[in-house]
């Protein structure tokens, strides 16, 4: 699995790629700026001398200018673990969303010779709610790609929605981004409507959504840099016991985060979060039990004390 990622068209292909990919001559200074641009802090030193002083031979050279040797771009194939990686995508219920029945279908056929990585049968999800959102549904993926689209174009939607009470209603909205819930296998929708008291964020989960259009002609609903989720950061200590660190690298794999070893069996880890996903942060580190401790921020440890107490709360009868 580790060279699907690190060795096959690495980031240092893909900067080498860019600098061919340049028609006509090209400067050092164009290729040090595109190094820079695109590379790691080392790539200078690295990777700078082997394309400006034409180590590899890949330039013609004339006059301290440059022009590639090849003819039409670089080649790239799929190697036989990324057709095996692509399947094993295609295999998962959300591909659907992105991409139409017949396409899917021939990509497998152009792969029909080619085992994939993994079989969906081969996960099990211990901590998932069973009533995710149906991905199949042809509502559901047409509500999800106006929406998708419509993030990519910065236009408003309306969207006709479907409420807790049961009511159905149509609201104007800016739609800024889409969430995935690994524990509850659903989509939400984070956008911003004009309301009698100014602008207003909302969180709507798709299966909700009954019909969605684009409104290009209606006023925009723009949103500042401020309406972003705020970020906050939780300092925790993961004790290694029972296989606790591989299991909380994988559940917080889609939170930036920062992990130092302190000794034999523990690991100091930093947890970058929006305010948005904090409930839910919240409850996957209470999942782990002591395998965790948070040391801080003093609010998240506050509204652990709260949750433990409800919990025990509830446990015992006594009202909340």
């Amino acid at each position: 699995m580790e060279k699907l990622f690190s060795e096959i068209y690495n980031r240092y292909f893909c900067i080498t790629n860019r600098v061919l990919s340049k028609k006509g001559r090209i400067g050092r200074a164009t290729i040090t700026d595109i190094v820079r641009r695109y590379g790691f802090g080392e790539s200078l030193i690295f990777l700078l001398p082997k394309l400006s002083n034409n180590e590899w031979e890949l330039f013609e050279e004339d006059n301290s200018s440059y022009r590639s040797k090849l003819k039409g771009g670089i080649q790239t194939p799929l190697s036989r673990l990324q057709k095996r990686w692509l399947l094993t995508l295609l295999d998962d219920k959300r591909a659907g969303l992105f991409l139409e029945d017949e396409q899917i279908s021939t990509i497998k056929e152009k792969l029909k010779d080619i085992k994939p990585l993994f079989e969906h049968n081969d996960f099990y999800c211990f901590d998932r709610f069973s009533d995710g959102d149906d991905y199949s549904d042809p509502q559901y993926k047409n509500c999800f790609r106006k929406i998708l689209s419509a993030i990519k174009e910065a236009h408003t939607v309306q969207i006709l929605y479907s409420g807790r009470d049961g009511r159905n209603r149509k609201m104007i909205v800016f739609p800024h981004r889409l969430e995935y819930s690994a524990k509850n296998d659903c989509f939400r929708l984070l956008c911003f409507a004009e309301s009698k008291k100014g602008k207003r964020k909302y969180i709507m989960r798709l299966s909700r959504m009954l019909d969605v259009n684009v409104s290009e002609n209606d006023p925009e609903i723009s949103i500042a840099e401020e309406d972003s989720p705020k970020q906050r950061k939780v300092t925790l200590t993961i004790y290694d016991e029972r296989n606790a660190l591989e299991r909380a690298m994988l559940q917080f794999a889609d939170y930036r985060k920062n992990t130092v070893r302190l000794d034999d069996n523990s690991y100091r880890c930093d947890i970058f979060y929006n305010i948005d996903d904090e409930t839910e942060l919240l409850i996957e580190l209470l999942s782990f039990g002591p395998m965790i401790k948070v040391e801080g921020n003093d609010h998240f440890s506050e509204l652990i004390k709260k949750r433990l107490l409800m919990q025990k709360n509830m446990k015992e009868g006594i009202p909340s």
